[in-house]
């Protein structure tokens, strides 16, 4: 992400705080999304060592777009929430916290087999998108956020994954696009980003005989795949808030 495009989205935390007295343009909430306190929620507890006015959460709900996992080009169909912080340590260094990934359940293209062979409901297969905890404080804004995507249907088990905690899917968004707008009169940034640099590795952990299914997963899905044959474009809703509005998470 560029320096120009990280001062753009760290003015999300400020300006959010700051635009109450706005009067934004209104814009239509994507997936009936209401900005509430329960966005807050899974703000993280601020890390040891950290100095409280120099902190901002920040929520990012993604609303729209596509991301493309090696063969599989996935709509994003259901929203996705985002829970990150950032902010200065007592030294004067720049820390950033994980808060969550959430949400997202949704039904891949073409299923387990993929298209013309597909047998609606025998062969559907679903993911979900999940955190790993990994998060890398940027000069303005958190980057490198950690994922790993969970391949649901019966013949995969409980624990197929595509990445993992200890390899993720690492996602670094480049901002193209940043218009404050208004939801309930609540001053909300509409973000538009794209990355095309994280790579996918393979899939792991599925079926009971994990060797074979784990390369039925492979093969179907085209990983492990390198970075530049992957790309995400999101639509975000995206807030800020002072951690000094958070004193329960600041002992």
């Amino acid at each position: 992400m560029s320096v120009l495009a990280r001062r753009l989205v760290i003015g999300v935390a400020a300006a959010a705080l700051l635009a109450g007295s706005a009067a934004p343009a209104q814009a239509a909430a994507a997936y009936d999304y209401h900005p509430s306190d329960a966005d807050w929620a899974d703000c993280p507890r601020l890390p040891a060592g950290a100095t409280p006015d120099t902190w901002s959460c920040i929520f990012i709900i993604t609303v729209g777009g596509s991301i493309k996992l090696g063969s599989i080009t996935q709509d994003i169909s259901e929203p996705l929430r985002i829970t990150v912080a950032q902010g200065k340590l007592a030294d004067g260094s720049t820390a950033a916290a994980f808060g969550s990934v959430a949400g997202g359940r949704m039904k891949v293209p073409g299923g387990l087999i993929g298209k013309p062979f597909e047998v609606p409901k025998l062969t559907d297969v679903y993911v979900e998108t999940q955190g790993t905890g990994k998060v890398e404080a940027g000069p303005i804004f958190p980057t490198n956020v950690g994922i790993k995507i969970r391949m649901i249907h019966s013949l995969l088990g409980k624990k197929c994954y595509i990445g993992s905690d200890a390899t993720p899917i690492v996602l670094n968004p480049e901002v193209t696009l940043l218009d404050l707008t208004s939801i309930d009169g609540t001053p909300v940034f509409k973000v538009a980003a794209k990355d095309t640099t994280f790579a996918v590795p393979k899939a792991s952990g599925c079926g009971l005989n994990w060797g074979l299914v784990n390369t039925a997963v492979n093969l179907r899905a085209g990983l492990p795949s390198p970075s530049g044959k992957n790309a995400a474009d999101f639509q975000w809703f995206v807030r800020g808030k002072s951690y000094l509005e958070l004193p329960q998470l600041t002992s």
